[in-house]
């Protein structure tokens, strides 16, 4: 079968020298439509006692209110992603710019419904592609005058891209049936009390603290299977279509700053076409002849 890409080369082993440019993608996947976040120097304290019911009520109820589930997803939904666009939106497209020392790179992210990932990012003369299609992740790398590597990317980086295809935020996946809320607590975060929401999703564990006089999600914190801790802020908040999508985004790896995202646009349903997220030609199996293409001929 004929590839659709010109002057391509197939690799099975992704180049380790585009791993690091790689890691802050999956920082950028993770957004919920865009971006889940989280800040450093947290000091997580639960408040969750007796007094809770004294404290002023916000806009969707009070803080004891609204570490009930029932109470807090109505709410969160109600901000976040109501009916309507739930049953709507199948598609989401972000674009900016990610900045990580002295180093800035253009991206583009787009994800379809249910499980389709495409992220585009510039560095320098590379033109680098990740495509998520089902259970397939692979890799096309351009460069000037060079030939393509198109490469199937296997093992523990696929793993991570794979976990990466989720179209909503935990929360909202939660509503969806797709993991669980497993507690909702008061928390302490730059001198504000938000409401800490754990969620586990296929045995992965986060916390995401929300304002509750907004219902944004402004924190995330995870810890990777190294044991570091993955902290991600997300602020400038922007309705986009109904919803509400953070334009800036920092990420954090054991308190150290590790990128900034700043979105320039962002838009759903822009009728995305399907075979943009097809997988390569050139790594589809070879097409097996039929029988008549076999038979000798008379």
């Amino acid at each position: 079968m004929k590839t659709s890409y010109t002057n391509t080369k197939l690799i099975t082993e992704g180049p380790t020298k585009f791993q690091k440019i790689l890691k802050y993608a999956l920082y950028l996947a993770a957004l919920v439509m865009v971006v889940a976040a989280i800040v450093t120097i947290i000091s997580f304290s639960n408040k969750e006692d007796d007094s809770q019911a004294a404290l002023p009520a916000f806009p969707y109820g009070t803080l004891n209110e609204l570490t009930n589930p029932a109470a807090f997803m109505q709410a969160y939904l109600s901000v976040n992603c109501n009916a309507t666009l739930l049953e709507s939106t199948q598609t989401i497209r972000v674009a900016g710019v990610m900045e990580s020392g002295d180093t800035t790179r253009k991206f583009t992210l787009i994800k379809k419904r249910p499980d389709r990932l495409l992220f585009k990012m510039k560095q320098d003369a590379l033109n680098i592609t990740i495509g998520v299609n089902n259970g397939n992740v692979w890799r096309i790398i351009r460069a000037p005058q060079r030939d393509d590597l198109v490469t199937l990317i296997e093992g523990d980086e696929a793993t991570q891209w794979l976990g990466q295809r989720r179209f909503f935020d935990r929360i909202i996946s939660a509503s969806l049936g797709d993991g669980t809320i497993t507690g909702i607590a008061t928390a302490q975060w730059d001198a504000q009390t938000c409401l800490e929401v754990t969620t586990q999703t296929k045995g992965e564990t986060a916390q995401t603290l929300v304002d509750p006089k907004t219902m944004y999600p402004l924190v995330e914190r995870q810890t990777m299977p190294d044991g570091s801790i993955q902290r991600t802020v997300s602020s400038d908040f922007r309705d986009v279509q109904g919803m509400p999508i953070a334009f800036t985004i920092e990420s954090f790896i054991d308190d150290t700053l590790d990128s900034r995202i700043r979105i320039n646009s962002a838009a759903l349903n822009t009728g995305l076409l399907s075979q943009l997220f097809e997988v390569p030609d050139a790594l589809k199996p070879p097409a097996i002849p039929s029988q008549e293409d076999t038979e000798p001929a008379p």
